[in-house]
């Protein structure tokens, strides 16, 4: 439910269309899924990344598992990280993952010795050298399917959800309720609440189908 709500956002900003899959190498696309050094979400945000960008973590609610918040936050992070390696999406994916410093370290480390420093060429942490690659990777599986020998199947008309206003503190039991859902399809959509309730200081709001 969460791919077509990534794909507006990063067509909005104008990036790359193949960012709208990242989320599968960070996560498997899972909003719940951490990491034991200490990421979550679909974006995989560690802690201190995360109060960079401005999502909250407290008891109630963790916006590093808010598809909302999380994209947000990750956009404005790849954007950040495309300028600073002028314009060079797989350097700013490889920068994504490891860090900026390892990723410019590695392009000064070569520049010096008189090597090209595009991603293809630079000494970069194992997990970093595959990661971009693995990307590349499944854009071609979904850009051409038959190729690979693989059905995709679309992705319903109404799949997504819509982004409603709580005007505060809210039971999610009753939100559901409200909304004729199911408690586990709402949860679903909103992974990012922690309780039984919406976070009293806010996000308030629900996605909702």
């Amino acid at each position: 439910p969460y791919l077509g709500y990534i794909y507006d956002e990063v067509s909005k900003r104008g990036f790359p269309a193949e960012i709208t899959l990242l989320p599968f190498v960070e996560s498997g696309y899972d909003p719940l899924a951490y990491s034991h050094g200490r990421a979550a979400g679909l974006w995989q945000f560690i802690p201190g990344t995360a109060r960079m960008f401005g999502l909250q973590q407290n008891w109630w609610y963790d916006g590093r598992r808010d598809v909302v918040a999380s994209t947000q936050a990750a956009l404005d992070y790849l954007d950040k990280l495309q300028q600073e390696f002028d314009g060079d999406w797989l350097l700013a994916l490889a920068a994504y993952n490891s860090g900026e410093g390892t990723v410019g370290r590695a392009i000064r480390k070569n520049r010096k010795a008189g090597k090209p420093v595009d991603f293809w060429h630079l000494d970069l942490p194992p997990e970093t050298s595959v990661y971009v690659p693995k990307l590349l990777a499944i854009s071609a599986m979904v850009a051409n399917p038959e190729k690979y020998g693989i059905t995709l199947d679309p992705l319903p008309a109404q799949s997504g959800f819509e982004v409603v206003a709580t005007g505060g503190q809210l039971d999610l039991a009753v939100a559901a309720e409200l909304a004729g859902l199911e408690t586990d399809e709402l949860h679903r959509l909103n992974p990012g609440f922690n309780r039984w309730a919406t976070d009293p200081q806010g996000p308030h709001r629900l996605s909702l189908p």
